[in-house]
């Protein structure tokens, strides 16, 4: 019973990070004078850089993605696919910890005309790293049990 419980708590923090990290990516990611941008106004940008081949949509639909990802992650979960909705969270938290990841560590850049706005990598970074911590929790308990019958020499 107690694994049964520790799974559903691993379960919930899983979602919570899923739910967290898509939350993050409406939050600012880009600053310009007094204009932020979500991570997805960020990407519509790509034109503008000169990303708009074959690289620039594949990073874009994989951004895109992240949140139909998130809920095939709870649609496995509910239907009790709860391991392989575990190994999909594992590839969510680590696409979307990734790129918060790097725009975290290029840091809240005070006083440009043009630079990151750290909320939105923060806060992506915590719920995919919520997400990665409850999937391997996920995958490590032990839900079944063997019932132990004597008699049987």
């Amino acid at each position: 019973m107690r694994s049964a419980v520790g799974a559903a708590i691993a379960a919930g923090i899983m979602a919570v990070g899923l739910v967290t990290s898509i939350v993050g990516t409406f939050l600012p990611w880009l600053k310009s004078g007094s204009t932020t941008r979500d991570s997805y106004e960020v990407l519509s940008l790509r034109d503008l850089a000169g990303l708009d081949g074959v690289a620039g949509s594949v990073v874009t639909s994989i951004w895109v993605g992240l949140t139909p990802l998130a809920m095939v992650v709870v649609a496995l979960y509910v239907v009790r696919f709860r391991r392989f909705a575990a190994c999909v969270g594992l590839l969510f938290g680590t696409i979307s910890g990734t790129v918060a990841l790097l725009a975290t560590v290029q840091g809240d850049s005070k006083g440009a005309l043009v630079g990151i706005s750290i909320a939105g990598p923060v806060v992506t970074l915590a719920g995919a790293v919520l997400t990665i911590v409850g999937a391997i929790t996920v995958l490590t308990s032990n839900r079944r049990s063997a019932v132990i019958t004597g008699g049987n020499p």
